[in-house]
């Protein structure tokens, strides 16, 4: 046991048998409810490795924010650069560090994200969980799982309201566990499913 380990609670149990330290114990365990707390928080949110909670949040709040705003045309996981996003270059640079968003690297207006940015599939998954209506989401699920035949997602986002770049990116990660084929064909949405 490493000397950190130990001494915490060594001088908890000396604070309690000593009267005029029993703030000192008391102050010992809220720096460990404390501790536990944030540790649970980032198992909570695995976000909350690539910045301070509140700031991370907000970044990823405004990412599922232009999604929605983006055209629904084509399924894209292409953003364009925001002005709103210029607070949070420290913060996308460490999502782009572990691969969860790329951006165009160019110089100029927005700095290296100034031309866009593409967004990870397995990110665009946890903001719509993180940001997306629930029960929208849960009716996406339910018509995947349970569909027999081919689904269009243009067609079914006009009944569920989803953008059309979540509704497919569900569709991808289906076809990336076995479960379907996905029509890889530019601009297409198409899910099928295997028997």
């Amino acid at each position: 046991m490493s000397m950190k380990n130990w001494f915490v609670p060594a001088v908890k149990i000396a604070a309690q048998a000593l009267p005029g330290t029993a703030v000192l114990s008391q102050w010992l365990d809220e720096i460990a409810t404390s501790r536990i707390v944030e540790r649970l928080d980032r198992l909570e949110d695995p976000l909350t490795k690539y910045g301070p909670p509140p700031r991370i949040k907000m970044l990823t709040a405004e990412l599922y924010s232009l999604l929605q705003k983006q055209s629904q045309d084509v399924p894209t996981t292409h953003l364009d650069w925001a002005p709103e996003l210029d607070d949070f270059k420290k913060e996308m640079r460490h999502l782009e560090a572990d691969g969860l968003l790329d951006g165009s690297h160019h110089l100029g207006p927005g700095g290296e994200f100034g031309g866009g940015f593409r967004l990870s599939r397995s990110l665009i998954v946890l903001l719509a969980v993180l940001y997306g209506n629930r029960t929208e989401i849960s009716k996406l699920i339910e018509a995947i799982e349970t569909a027999r035949t081919q689904l269009d997602g243009k067609q079914l986002r006009q009944k569920i309201n989803l953008p059309l770049t979540v509704i497919d990116t569900f569709f991808t990660k289906y076809a990336e566990q076995g479960q379907a084929f996905k029509s890889e064909q530019v601009g297409a949405s198409i899910y099928i499913p295997k028997p």
